[in-house]
């Protein structure tokens, strides 16, 4: 009896063993279509053209909050630095400026959008002929000749009308729109432009059945979901996404276990604090750098992860994870 309880708890001594050893589902940031690697602090310029431009730079902002990722450098403070400096927005085309401001505010990047054109074209109408179920004028009846009721939405008895199809005109009406905008994102910090698009989203409400009273959509709900769709395509192209992938944490001191707390539900910027913390007190601890070197992929600063691999590998060489983990970054290199 002693030996087969001695083997369950050695079965289940393995198993968990595994399990661990499997890793931690961890939330990580998938990189953007362009290799924005660096860049975190972002700054808004106002968005050029009529006065619906404003519903372009509103849902910058608000993609942009959204995603947890970068982060967002008041508006108004940037302006009141540009001008305290004489310089405009325009000025920061040229790389003088932009090393000048974005090294002075640590600000790594610009947007410029500009809403280009926006119609509201007018509404097409039309009559189509369509098959619809029409009362006969009589109600069902059973083999007996006695008419069949049944129970109406509203719980009242009713008599069951006869329907038959019929084929009869119905007008109709489609209100259509289109919005064009470019969009460019600008390093400050070592000049050029990192991403550039000239979109165009177009909008069609779909038939509104005029004898059923259906109302077609205001022009000033057209134009938001025009804005909102068409900085939803720039933003897909600039934004890492949210991802879960499955990584092995570090832990065995009471800084690499406080970090992995906060690394499971992903507050990475936390995490690091404790292994920066412990990387202070030990620092040929190559547990340590592989952590950091996990919070930095997480967040997306590549470049900073493989130094942190290296460093691990160096310090434990024997650590097969250690030099997996240098591949995987390898990997995400050779596909973007």
């Amino acid at each position: 009896m002693r030996n087969k309880v001695s083997i369950i708890i050695v079965a289940l001594f393995i198993v968990n063993l595994a399990f661990c050893s499997s890793g931690n589902r961890l939330r990580f940031y998938q990189p953007a279509r362009q290799n924005l690697i660096g860049i975190k602090q972002l700054v808004i310029a106002p968005c050029q053209g009529n006065d619906d431009s404003a519903l372009i730079c509103s849902y910058l902002t608000t993609f942009i909050e959204q995603a947890n990722y970068f982060s967002l450098f008041d508006q108004n403070e940037f302006t009141s630095a540009l001008q305290q400096r004489q310089l405009s927005y325009e000025n920061l085309k040229q790389a003088d400026s932009l090393l000048q401001i974005g090294v002075l505010l640590n600000v790594d990047a610009i947007i410029f959008s500009e809403l280009k054109s926006l119609e509201i074209f007018p509404d097409e109408s039309g009559v189509e002929t369509v098959a619809k179920s029409v009362w006969t004028g009589e109600y069902e009846r059973d083999a007996n000749g006695t008419i069949i009721e049944e129970i109406s939405p509203t719980g009242e008895t009713i008599k069951k009308k006869k329907y038959k199809l019929q084929n009869v005109d119905q007008h109709f009406r489609i209100r259509k729109a289109k919005m064009q905008a470019d969009f460019a994102l600008i390093d400050l910090k070592k000049g050029g432009r990192l991403v550039s698009r000239k979109l165009t989203e177009e909008y069609s409400s779909g038939k509104s059945i005029t004898e059923e009273n259906q109302k077609l959509p205001a022009e000033d709900e057209i134009k938001r979901i025009l804005a909102r769709e068409v900085v939803h395509k720039f933003f897909n192209d600039i934004a890492p996404k949210n991802i879960v992938v499955k990584r092995a944490i570090e832990k065995g001191t009471a800084l690499l276990d406080s970090g992995a707390v906060h690394a499971r539900v992903g507050r990475w910027n936390k995490a690091a604090e404790f292994w920066n913390e412990a990387q202070k007190n030990q620092p040929t601890d190559g547990r340590i750098y592989y952590n950091l070197g996990v919070a930095s992929e997480a967040m997306g600063n590549y470049d900073q992860a493989a130094s942190y691999y290296k460093k691990a590998t160096l310090l434990s060489p024997k650590k097969k994870s250690y030099q997996n983990a240098i591949e995987n970054l390898k990997k995400i290199g050779q596909n973007k």
